[in-house]
Formats: structure tokens, sequence, C-alpha cells
């Protein structure tokens, strides 16, 4: 095993702000300089949050200036203090929002701490592959950005709408996008990007008992769709909100290790709205992943 040089920062205390955007900015003077430097010189950070206190405005404005200004480290979120591995779940969905892994430790008496070693060996190894690939490509490259989702939430007319023609085909009936589709296109700034539309995925039993052949094929391209992307838009239904399979597909994504845009579709089938709607939506998508 390779050797790994470990640096330990003093505490970031949070200071109360006015806005999110004001948080992140002034995050730089909330540090010690060398905690900073630390943060700068690592490949991996490993962002320790005390699972008994909850979630803190500190934490969220850690995590926002990790996100802005070191989106290319391998962010590992350790819920310490832990004890109980199965109070340790609820204790960790409450820091899902946050937007990165989550495992509960004890750093105390031990749990999941052999687990973090492991994250942290094999988080190292996937960025070595990741900078080896990056060398190797070339100024051609261009960002892939597949969209995924069950079958009929709207996937193919979501891909259309953005390139501004009809790229795939749009039906209501179930499985008309067979394959994955790659379609390239540019942004409102000049860059380029690559979609790739998916068949929808549904769960196994149902594709089993279908019986059809086509269809259990194109499930498999999803899957690999998603592996060669760099980033996944995951379609759901704004009637259907969160679905189980809705949930096994985000697990398939965080296992591929990619990151992931929740896209609501069908917005103008529910009732009703009004200007809190989205807020009170938003909030009702985020408690569902710790029921």
């Amino acid at each position: 095993m390779d050797e790994l040089a470990i640096t330990t920062t003093i505490g970031m205390e949070g200071i109360p702000l006015a806005s999110r955007e004001a948080a992140v900015a002034r995050m730089p003077s909330m540090i010690e300089k060398q905690a900073t430097a630390a943060v700068e010189e690592s490949s991996a950070i490993i962002f320790l949050v005390d699972g008994q206190a909850s979630l803190t405005a500190a934490d969220v404005e850690i995590a926002d200036w990790l996100r802005k200004h070191y989106s290319n480290k391998f962010v590992i979120l350790a819920v310490n203090k832990c004890e109980s591995p199965k109070k340790g779940i609820m204790q960790v969905s409450v820091f899902w929002t946050l937007g990165f892994s989550s495992l509960p430790i004890s750093a105390l008496s031990g749990p999941g701490t052999g687990e973090l070693l492991d994250l942290v060996c094999s988080g190292l190894a996937k960025l070595e592959v990741s900078e080896d690939l990056h060398e190797e490509q070339d100024e051609d490259y261009v960002p892939a950005i597949s969209i995924v989702g069950r079958p009929n939430v709207g996937k193919s007319s979501i891909l259309n709408a953005l390139v501004g023609e009809d790229r795939t085909i749009v039906s209501p009936i179930n499985g008309t996008t067979r394959d994955a589709i790659d379609t390239e296109f540019t942004g409102p700034d000049g860059e380029k990007f690559r979609l790739i539309d998916t068949a929808g995925i549904r769960k196994r039993a149902v594709v089993a008992s279908s019986g059809s052949t086509t269809e259990a094929l194109s499930v498999n391209p999803a899957f690999r769709a998603i592996r060669r992307s760099d980033v996944v838009a995951l379609v759901i239904e704004a009637m259907a909100c969160i679905t189980e399979q809705d949930f096994k597909i985000a697990e398939r994504i965080e296992k591929e290790g990619k990151g992931c845009l929740i896209v609501v579709n069908k917005w103008d089938t529910i009732p009703n709205k009004n200007q809190q709607t989205a807020v009170y939506y938003e909030q009702d998508v985020r408690d569902s992943q710790s029921r």
C-alpha cells in the first residue's frame, strides 16, 4: 500500500450571514492560513461534521466553500460521533443536503474508520486514473451529460428543447427511445456539450415479465451512458415526485461517482401553483431522502 500524508486542520467556525453568496465570499477570512494551505495542497478532503449536533450553519458554509473553490478535489463527508450503526443512518441522512458522499464513523470507538480509509484510497486511485485520462484528452474533448429516468417522463422532449430541434422520437408510448443517443450542441457561451438521451429504466421485474428482449437490452446502454457521462440529469415526473425506481437510479448514479442534477418535468401538471410551490416541492424531495 502506498504511503498517505495526512494533515489535520483547526476547526472552521461559521459566521451568521445574510445570504449564502455572502457566506461563500467571506469564507476565506474564517479559516486560518494553515487550514487553507492544507486544503489546497491535498488530493482528498475529509470533511468532518458532528453527527450529534446535526446540521449547522457552519457546515453549510464550509460545504459551499468547498464546492465553489475545490470542485476538483475528492471530498468525503465523515459524520462523526455515530456510535450506533442503526442511529448512524439517521444521523447521516441529515447531512445529505450538503451534496457529498457521506459515511457514519466514530473516531472514539472505531466503527466506520476502516471504511473511511478504504474510501480515501479508492478515491485517490480514481483521481490518478482521471488525471491520466485528462492528460490524454485533446482540446476537442466535449463534456457529456446523460439524461436518464423512468419511461415516459419526458427525457427526449427535454433533449429536443435544449438543442432546439427534434433529434429523438417523442411519443406517449413507453420505450420509443431504445438506444442511448448522442447529440452535440453549443451552449449560449459557445461551449460544446454532448447530450445522451437514454431508454427509460424500469424495474427489473417489470422488464422480465414483459418478455421484451429489446427493452432488456436497452437498460444496459442506459447504465453505460451513466458511466461515460460527466454529469447525469435524472428526470422525474412532477406529479409522481420521487418514486422507488427514481431512488434506484439515483443510487446507480452515486455508485458510478457522477454528479447528479434532478430535473422535475411536467411542472404544468401541478394544480394551484403559487410562488412557494417550488420551494415546498424541493423540500419534499430532500425530505424523501431520509424516509
